[in-house]
């Protein structure tokens, strides 16, 4: 279909409506991007780009970017606390990439910057301060805002919003636990290692974990993500203990990490696990976070909203209507969600729950069988998010 005569209104912008908006409108179509915020702004810390959201930015001439103001990760490494000096005890998690295979630790205003600028360049506009509740699915769609108003009719209305999106919204789908994260300086001289994510544990329902992201623009110092893990209900009580208290709790756990606890603005966040209907209507669909959110734990939430972002560009590129389009976007993407959204549900309580039993079991089986080289092979495709070929299916290149 030609999509210099296709209009597409999308509501947030974050990586997966940012990304889309840049793609559709540097190919024709009329795109705005519609978001709550004052002005258009990151929400988050940092992450990792894996090899296949790496290969959706290079299709948009990003990647060198992301490269220049990222880390390079070649390894992810968890261990219980201990005594030893360094605070680590039993190995519980090692992860290698495959050979020529990393990757790269980003600040999120680093991508957003990236993505926003691509989708300036690419003529998308902007409608800033708009609060969405909802959408009005038809032939030609529309989304609603909180004072009543209607945005004018599109051929496409995207939801962008994330996990917290209002339309659809269920809170029995929240996880009970969350994390506080924190931007931190990165020590250039030690403790930690410059190519690596590194985590220690206590059982299940104590973590906390060190990535550094490189730097937020050029000249500036690079950063470190510092995260804790922390239950949803304990978030008054930790704020009541003040900071001197969760430095102690730190240091217990992880004593290197305590100087971060010490300077560290954390936010907490919280996490949801759902798989709401990719198409919430005729002409609305979901990408990302709306339509499938899981925890951190695998580390696929940004990468994921950026192949969505370029199936459903490639969708309507390559399609002769719409309807054929959003057809072919959802089969696509769908085994490859269903697949990581399994996969989440599964593993997550190994490292983050309440549960005494999984993380003896992670400790006693799953590490020990993790070091065999053909699950090691397997854990590594997981994490990279490979499983069944998700580029292949929406026709980007392997780099």
């Amino acid at each position: 279909m030609r999509l210099e005569r296709l209009d597409v209104a999308i509501a947030g912008a974050g990586i997966g409506g940012l990304s889309l908006g840049a793609m559709l409108a540097g190919r024709g179509a009329k795109v705005v991007i519609y978001d709550q915020m004052a002005a258009p702004q990151p929400v988050g810390s940092g992450f990792v780009l894996q090899p296949t959201g790496q290969a959706v930015l290079a299709t948009m001439r990003l990647l060198d970017g992301a490269r220049a103001r990222g880390a390079e990760i070649h390894r992810m490494h968890g261990s219980l606390a201990g005594q030893e000096t360094d605070g680590a005890g039993k190995t519980v998690l090692d992860i290698s990439y495959r050979k020529g295979e990393y990757g790269i630790a980003i600040q999120r205003v680093a991508l957003f910057d990236l993505l926003l600028q691509a989708a300036i360049d690419a003529g998308v506009a902007f409608e800033t301060s708009s609060q969405v509740t909802g959408f009005e699915p038809g032939a030609r769609p529309g989304i609603m805002f909180d004072n009543g108003r209607r945005a004018p009719s599109a051929d496409l209305v995207v939801d962008a919003m994330g996990a917290s999106s209002p339309v659809g919204h269920d809170s029995a789908k929240e996880l009970g636990y969350g994390a506080l994260w924190a931007t931190v300086p990165w020590p250039e001289h030690g403790p930690f290692h410059a190519n690596e994510l590194e985590q220690r544990y206590e059982k299940a329902s104590r973590m906390t974990g060190v990535l550094p992201v490189g730097t937020a623009a050029d000249g500036a110092p690079a950063m470190a993500t510092f995260f804790w893990s922390l239950r949803n209900r304990d978030i008054e009580p930790w704020r009541k203990a003040g900071r001197a208290a969760w430095t102690d709790e730190v240091a217990a756990l992880w004593p290197q990490a305590a100087a971060f606890a010490d300077i560290a603005e954390p936010v907490h966040a919280r996490y949801r696990h759902h798989t709401r209907k990719p198409v919430a209507g005729r002409n609305v669909l979901r990408i990302g976070d709306a339509w499938h959110a899981t925890s951190p734990q695998l580390g696929q939430g940004a990468n994921m909203a950026l192949l969505d972002a370029a199936s459903l560009a490639s969708a309507l590129e390559g399609s002769a209507s719409l309807d054929e389009a959003l057809r072919l976007h959802v089969r696509q993407r769908w085994m490859h969600v269903a697949l990581y959204q399994t996969l989440s549900a599964a593993l997550t309580p190994f490292y983050q729950s309440d549960s005494r039993v999984l993380p003896l079991l992670r400790d006693i089986a799953i590490a020990p069988t993790t070091g065999l080289p053909v699950i090691r092979s397997i854990v590594s495709r997981l994490v990279t998010g490979d499983f069944l070929d998700p580029l292949k299916r929406i026709g980007v290149e392997r780099l």
